[in-house]
This record gives structure tokens, C-alpha cells and sequence, in this order.
């Protein structure tokens, strides 16, 4: 006599399990899509994908960009896994990853040092959209030679979970190469257009190995004077100079604070420090607080010694701290809020890492058909185990 089928689970208690399916770990979402239609169609759906991406709130680090040579010379952006996510595509040859927010990556061309062109690129779909030659190559234009550039989503009210293909902004801000004068250029998406130049005060030249941050409606970027910070407010597109925690080591990186509003991260010998920016009656800049320290001896292999770092912030204001080391260039990452410390491994030189935060769920290439989900086999984008 046959055996007989356990009763089905009810799709009430199936959505409830899987919602409690770690975000940095998707294959697991996609294992269910492919057990059965019923499955595939809950894990599919924008119901579930919306009640997953608020459930777990700030989305996971699924990534490391990280620049670098291939064998043959060329110089590329690379997609690093930090989890079981595999991207249809690790290598965009001849670009270089220098910004990523809000699931989609800024791209610069690496094949001359003459033109600039940017791009901004998608991970998880491959879509690569090539912007407008920019503005500062004309030939009426004083060109940038140290620029920073950052991308960043322009929908509104959204809440940045899951900002693919969208209307999104690009902001560039640069020192011109004839003198010290600053400038900068917004690009558009709904336009497709470069904003006019902007012209601002000299606050330094920027770092281009520091990733900016972004608070409310402005970003931040990390200056060499002193070294200091370059507040750019979006709305109003003036910058504002803020000084730096006092530091023994001159690295420092960006965040937003546990609290909300600007924060950043210095290492004080084997101690990284996390500090929060106060705020005066006026709501201009008061001075730092140092909020909490992290002890990194006891987490960095033996053998190691610190190196340097960068730090991935999520909108809601959970970070993710990437400590590199001078041997072997190695590099970790640590969750400010689980305490987890990661090695990521041999990820080139540190300071050309871009982080790529965003959620994935199988929606995004797995279509639900009344075809049984298993005859097709797996996606082309399918994480590997």
C-alpha cells in the first residue's frame, strides 16, 4: 500500500516560513520557487516581495565592486559575491565602479583618460545604461580633473527597497583642472539631461578612494584638507565644509549614524570608532560624538595587521564596516547591528571597492507560467550554492 501524502501546508504558514528566509541568502528563495507552482507563484509575487523587503527592512550586502586588471591587461569592475547571489554578468571590461546606491552602480570609462563617460549599471537585471557625454568634456567647460560622482534614486516617496527601474539622479562634484575652483553637475534620468554648472567655494580636493554617504536630502564627500567633509545639499546644490573626528589614522569613511543623520568611522590603533554628528541650536555642525568602539584585534585573523577601510550604509541606518589588512590584501566586513565578522577575501586594493547593497528575490528573473517551474530549469541569474 502506497504511502500517503503529508497534508499540504496551508499558503498562510508557506509565506510566514519564508519570509523568515535570510536576504543575503536568496537561493533559498529560489529552492521554494521551483518545489511548485502554488510555491512559485507566492515567492513571485509583488505581495510577498513587498511584506520580505519590509520585514527585514534595511536591504542585505549582497556585493564588493572591486576594480581591477584581467589577465590580459584591461581594467574592469568586478562583482565579488559576499553571499550565495550571483549576478548574470561579474565583469563590465573597460568601466570602473566608483559610486553604488539604491541598487544600481556608477560606472566610469577606464579605456581613456582624455573623455569621461559614465554609465549606471544594474547587478542583478545587467542593464547598463550609457548617460550623455559629460558636460564637463565640452569644449566651453573648465574639465574636472579630481571629480566625485554618486547615483542615487529620484522617485518619489519611495521608501529605496527596491528602486529597479526607476527615475534616478547623478551627481557630480569636481575641482576644474586650470585652478582651484569647484563645480558641480546634476544628470537626470527623466530628462536625460545634464543639469547647468554650479559653481561653489574650494573646500579641497576630494578623495576618490572615500565612498560618499547620503543623509536627508544631501551627500557627503571626504575632502584632503585636514582632512575634512564636503556637505552638498541636493535641493539647493550648495556645499558646506564640516571638519572630521580627530584621528590618529588619516582613513576615514562615511555612514549614516545608528541614530539617523551623519556619522562616520576612524580607526584609533586596532580600535574602530564610530562616531555621530551633533547638531547646533542653528542645525549647523557642533562637533562628534563618539557613540561606541569595536575592539578589531580579537576579530582580524592572526598575522594581520589593520589596513584600512570603507563602510556601506543602509537607509535606515544599519552599516556594514569593510576592514582591509596590509598582508595579502584581505578584506572583512562587520554587521554594526549582528556583530557578524565576514571575510571576504583577496579583493585586490581596498580603496577601489564600491559595496553593492540591495534586495534580490526571484521575481526579478524567475517568470511564474502554468508550465510546472522545475521543467525550465533554474534562471540564468540562479545564485549559486
Amino acid at each position: 500500500m502506497a504511502a500517503r501524502q503529508p497534508p499540504a501546508l496551508m499558503e498562510e504558514l508557506v509565506e510566514e516560513i519564508l519570509l523568515r528566509v535570510p536576504p543575503d541568502e536568496p537561493e533559498r528563495l529560489m529552492r521554494a520557487a521551483v518545489v511548485c507552482k502554488p510555491w512559485c507563484r507566492l515567492v513571485c509575487g509583488p505581495g510577498f516581495r513587498r511584506r520580505f523587503r519590509e520585514r527585514h527592512g534595511a536591504p542585505p550586502l549582497l556585493g564588493i565592486i572591486s576594480n581591477r586588471m584581467n589577465e590580459a591587461g584591461a581594467k574592469l569592475a568586478r562583482f565579488v559575491p559576499t553571499g550565495s547571489f550571483r549576478p548574470p554578468r561579474a565583469d563590465r571590461i573597460n568601466w570602473l565602479a566608483i559610486d553604488s546606491r539604491h541598487g544600481r552602480v556608477l560606472l566610469r570609462n577606464s579605456f581613456s583618460n582624455a573623455a569621461v563617460y559614465v554609465a549606471v549599471w544594474d547587478p542583478i537585471t545587467d542593464e547598463l545604461l550609457a548617460l550623455p557625454k559629460t558636460p564637463w568634456m565640452m569644449p566651453s567647460s573648465d574639465t574636472m580633473y579630481n571629480y566625485k560622482g554618486a547615483v542615487l534614486c529620484a522617485a518619489d516617496g519611495c521608501d529605496h527597497l527596491d528602486c529597479h527601474g526607476g527615475p534616478f539622479l547623478v551627481v557630480f562634484v569636481g575641482v576644474g583642472a586650470h585652478d582651484n575652483t569647484m563645480s558641480s553637475y546634476v544628470y537626470s534620468s527623466e530628462a536625460n539631461a545634464w543639469s547647468e554648472q554650479a559653481h561653489h567655494q574650494y573646500l579641497g580636493h576630494l578623495w576618490e578612494s572615500v565612498s560618499s554617504t547620503l543623509v536627508e536630502n544631501a551627500l557627503y564627500f571626504v575632502v584632503n584638507k585636514s582632512p575634512g567633509i564636503l556637505k552638498y545639499n541636493l535641493g539647493t546644490r550648495e556645499t558646506t565644509a564640516i571638519s572630521c573626528p580627530t584621528m590618529t589614522n588619516p582613513h576615514v569613511a562615511l555612514m549614516v549614524a545608528e541614530g539617523g543623520g551623519l556619522g562616520c568611522a576612524t580607526i584609533r590603533s586596532s580600535k574602530l570608532c564610530l562616531w555621530s554628528q551633533e547638531v547646533g541650536p542653528g542645525g549647523g555642525h557642533s562637533g562628534w560624538a563618539l557613540d561606541r568602539t569595536i575592539e578589531l584585534s580579537t576579530l582580524v585573523p592572526a598575522g594581520h595587521s589593520i589596513r584600512e577601510f570603507d563602510v556601506a550604509s543602509s537607509v535606515n541606518g544599519g552599516g556594514i564596516i569593510h576592514v582591509g589588512t596590509y598582508q595579502g590584501c584581505r578584506s572583512f566586513t562587520t554587521d554594526l547591528k549582528s556583530g557578524k565578522f565576514s571575510e571576504v577575501g583577496f579583493t585586490a586594493i581596498l580603496e577601489n571597492m564600491v559595496p553593492f547593497i540591495s534586495f534580490y528575490t526571484p521575481a526579478l528573473q524567475v517568470a511564474c507560467t502554468d508550465e510546472d517551474p522545475r521543467a525550465a530549469g533554474e534562471p540564468p541569474a540562479a545564485p549559486a550554492k
